[in-house]
């Protein structure tokens, strides 16, 4: 089955995945009909919804890394499912109607109707699909390296969306971690790699979003993989919701550089 994952191989011993998961704004047109906004609508829901440029912030490291890593791009919206969600009940964001297939928009509006008939379609046809081919690059990159890395890459809007939390901090820099999969030199790494930026000025853990993203196969049951969040305040890179500032992206794209190089020379060490 066609997934929506684009993945570019990297260097054979480079432990590190970029995973992008929210940076792209298509939609299949099928799908567009269930959709219960209009044009105009629906364009403000993806620039408040989409980490825009962030394909362009990992684009960027690849030219300035030692090894390059392996980069994961989901190719579609978040609005068509999201790959960061549990796929069932168990999803805390199913409260607020943005859980694997969203029925809520940003702002609370209804996005699909509710309960939404074909969420079991969606589910099989892209989250699973997407969600076995993320697990089978981990898995190469575990057979590779015997570790895999995962920098989970995203980005927020500076003004909290209706179902965040108004009073949370929302750093320059938000880093995501888990207390299974996100080891204490990992989260030291991202702050040597990012600190030194004019751009960031705080950085901050789990504010305003929490955790990280790894494969449910390997969630909770192999040490082997270690993950990270990096969430970038989109006001440090673009210009307005949809114009990337160039230079800002390069420079945070170097930033990452040496992240991964970093994480590179650590698990080195340690195998």
């Amino acid at each position: 089955m066609p997934h929506s994952a684009l993945i570019t191989p990297g260097d054979d011993r480079s432990p590190v995945l970029i995973h992008v998961p929210h940076a792209s704004r298509i939609i299949p047109l099928e799908l567009r009909p269930d959709l219960l906004l209009t044009d105009i609508e629906l364009a403000a829901e993806l620039d408040e919804a989409t980490d825009t440029a962030t394909d362009d912030i990992a684009a960027a490291a690849l030219h300035h890394t030692r090894l390059k890593p392996t980069t994961v791009v989901n190719t579609l919206s978040r609005l068509v499912i999201d790959p960061e969600r549990f796929p069932d009940a168990s999803e805390p964001a199913n409260a607020f109607g943005r859980g694997a297939v969203y029925t809520r928009t940003c702002t609370g509006t209804p996005l699909r109707t509710e309960p939404y008939p074909r969420t079991t379609h969606l589910i099989d046809t892209y989250f699973r699909p997407y969600a076995d081919a993320v697990t089978t690059a981990v898995d190469d990159r575990l057979h590779s390296c015997g570790r895999a890395v995962i920098i989970d890459l995203h980005s927020y809007p500076a003004t909290p969306s209706s179902f965040e939390d108004p009073a949370a901090e929302r750093p320059a820099l938000c880093i995501g971690t888990d207390t299974v999969h996100t080891p204490e030199w990992l989260i030291d790494a991202v702050h040597g790699a990012f600190a030194s930026l004019p751009e960031i000025g705080q950085i901050a853990e789990n504010t305003p979003y929490a955790g990280t993203y790894v494969p449910l196969r390997h969630y909770g049951r192999d040490e082997r993989v270690s993950s990270v969040m990096i969430e970038l305040r989109r006001d440090i890179y673009l210009t307005d919701p949809r114009t990337p500032d160039d230079a800002r992206v390069d420079q945070l794209g170097r930033a990452l550089a040496v992240l991964i190089d970093a994480i590179t020379a650590q698990v080195t060490a340690d195998v």
